[in-house]
């Protein structure tokens, strides 16, 4: 479920459901990702060459796509936190404390692993269970919630529109690749907050036009997903060295970006973010599918995937009885969640 999928209502409940079509669609979306997801798995089994992986001397490079992982997704609540500020200000007009007041970094961090895990499920559980908890333990509107996840998916799209243009310019990591990665960035913030604050936007969209075009939640969050973008294309750069793949730095860095983009397809991550991600290596880097498509680009989704399933198992099986008993407490407290 998304902000952006036209299938919700709200009941009096005040918890967003989905419609019956939504469900059938992610259903059905769901046994699709798992078929090509399983396309890929025997691809990489009966094609590919897994004796580097098996290597004892390769354990530091799992650790490491492990721990680049783990990385991502704790940077990954930070931003979820740092982009609640202009959704709902610590303070209000007159000064005074909001009530209730914002969660604090280390629960979001908590939430956000959780719903990490969760992706791996059907029906978009993920983006369901972290609505669902910010609506009966932090109180947040639904009204809130929807310019909240909007101007985090601004400071996800707007670094990989740089990181892909710069990339698709020049091939080779360097000063100039970085320069034009960091300059598309900018444009690319600086088109939003223009765009955010002229009068021809309709209405109903202002408020969220205002929030995701915030000068300061972008100049903050923007580096910081940088960074996150970093320990993804870390992540992919190593699981490269296990296959005994060399990569530019800008190839790895496009591909992380490549795989986190199919992840946001409306029918889930699983399977799609696998295939996208091995199509894209086809095309950035074997520059077409004349002879198919090269096994070892399957592998690398599939060891780049695991990396992140790997990592999110870790901590989000133990966190996700925290979180269920902080919104078994949040639903019996009854919070007025209507907006």
């Amino acid at each position: 479920m998304t902000a952006t999928d036209g299938a919700q209502t709200l009941p009096t409940d005040g918890l967003p459901k989905m419609s019956r079509r939504s469900k059938v669609l992610q259903t059905v979306g769901y046994f699709i990702g798992l078929a090509i997801l399983g396309w890929c798995v025997q691809v990489a089994l009966s094609e590919g060459d897994w004796s580097r992986v098996r290597d004892p001397k390769n354990v530091l490079l799992v650790c490491g796509v492990v721990a680049a992982s783990i990385a991502s997704i704790i940077l990954n609540g930070v931003l979820f936190r740092l982009t609640l500020e202009p959704v709902r200000p610590r303070t209000s007009l007159r000064g005074q404390p909001r009530t209730p007041s914002l969660p604090s970094f280390f629960p979001l961090i908590g939430v956000n692993w959780v719903c990490t895990l969760a992706n791996f499920a059907p029906l978009r559980m993920g983006m369901i269970a972290r609505i669902t908890y910010h609506m009966r333990v932090d109180q947040l509107r639904f009204s809130e919630i929807v310019p909240w996840f909007a101007l985090d998916l601004m400071t996800f799209l707007l670094p990989i529109g740089g990181v892909l243009g710069a990339t698709l310019i020049t091939r080779s990591f360097g000063w100039l690749w970085g320069a034009l990665a960091i300059g598309l960035t900018a444009l690319l913030c600086y088109v939003l907050w223009w765009m955010s604050r002229h009068h021809w936007i309709p209405q109903r969209f202002r408020e969220t036009a205002r929030i995701t075009g915030d000068a300061r939640s972008l100049l903050i969050c923007v580096p910081l997903r940088c960074i996150d973008l970093a320990f993804n294309g870390l992540r992919t750069i190593l699981a490269a060295k296990m296959l005994g793949i060399e990569l530019d730095l800008a190839d790895g860095f496009a591909l992380a970006c490549a795989g986190l983009l199919a992840s946001l397809g409306p029918l889930g991550r699983l399977g799609f973010r696998e295939a996208g991600f091995a199509l894209f290596a086809q095309l950035l880097i074997a520059r077409g599918f004349d002879s198919g498509i090269d096994a070892a680009f399957v592998q690398l989704s599939i060891i780049d995937s695991a990396g992140e399933a790997i990592a999110a198992l870790l901590g989000g099986i133990p966190l996700s009885i925290w979180m269920t008993r902080r919104m078994l407490k949040g639903a019996a407290r009854a919070p007025t969640l209507l907006s």
